[in-house]
């Protein structure tokens, strides 16, 4: 299944919403950008606008700052997927997803992928300048964010489910597990191994929790020998 990037935005009343294992209130300004099979229910207020996006994890790929710090950009909004917004920040957000679903309503069929694309990518720069106002962002060299968003590529795209072992991603990036360690926990503050866990302990909790699979299904699903090997990797995680 392709995964999906979902980006929500609360502009009045109230909007309840699962995400992470976790309950989660988003309140006028506040925005989050996540992938959606992590995120479970949405229950909005009756008095609530919420602006919904839907994106292909490929096409968002292509929507992204092709610089270090949009490497470093959406590493840090990994991070911190819900953040509050206000003023003018907050009306140039709103503005974008405004215009974002104006494209997709009213463009044209052959034009209306690249124009989606167009508008998300105004909106990544406006969500990516506003984030660094609430967060630090650092940069760091174009080969070393080259490499870090390779690597969280691959995870988007699923690895995670076949392969948790640090070195083979390092040998599909032509790195040593050593050199991958350094440039993740420089570009991130995280090491691979934070990054491989944390995908796959968020797909396993979803799945168990929203899904209709047996804990055997899903350790099948996720690549397990047995369920007791799943057990012992999933408790050891998360207690």
């Amino acid at each position: 299944m392709q995964q999906q990037i979902l980006h929500l935005l609360c502009t009045a009343g109230t909007c309840q919403l699962h995400f992470s294992g976790r309950e989660h209130t988003l309140t006028p300004g506040y925005c989050m950008i996540a992938m959606a099979s992590h995120v479970g229910r949405i229950e909005p207020s009756e008095d609530c606008r919420l602006y919904r996006l839907l994106l292909p994890a490929e096409q968002q790929a292509s929507c992204m700052p092709h610089t270090s710090y949009g490497t470093c950009g959406w590493l840090h909004l990994f991070m911190h997927p819900i953040f509050r917004l206000e003023g003018e920040a907050l009306a140039v957000l709103e503005h974008d997803f405004q215009d974002v679903l104006f494209r997709r309503e009213h463009t044209p069929e052959a034009y209306r992928e690249e124009a989606v694309i167009q508008g998300m990518r105004a909106l990544y720069l406006d969500v990516m300048n506003a984030h660094a106002a609430l967060f630090e962002h650092e940069e760091a060299s174009q080969r070393t964010a080259d490499i870090m968003s390779r690597f969280i590529q691959m995870l988007e795209g699923g690895s995670y489910r076949q392969h948790r072992a640090v070195a083979w991603y390092a040998q599909q990036l032509c790195v040593t597990p050593k050199h991958l360690h350094k440039i993740s926990t420089q570009v991130s503050g995280r090491t691979p191994s934070h990054w491989i866990w944390q995908f796959t302990v968020m797909e396993i909790r979803h799945l168990l929790m929203h899904g209709k699979l047996t804990t055997k299904e899903v350790a099948a699903k996720m690549n397990f020998d047995t369920v007791s090997h799943f057990s012992r990797y999933f408790k050891k995680l998360k207690g």
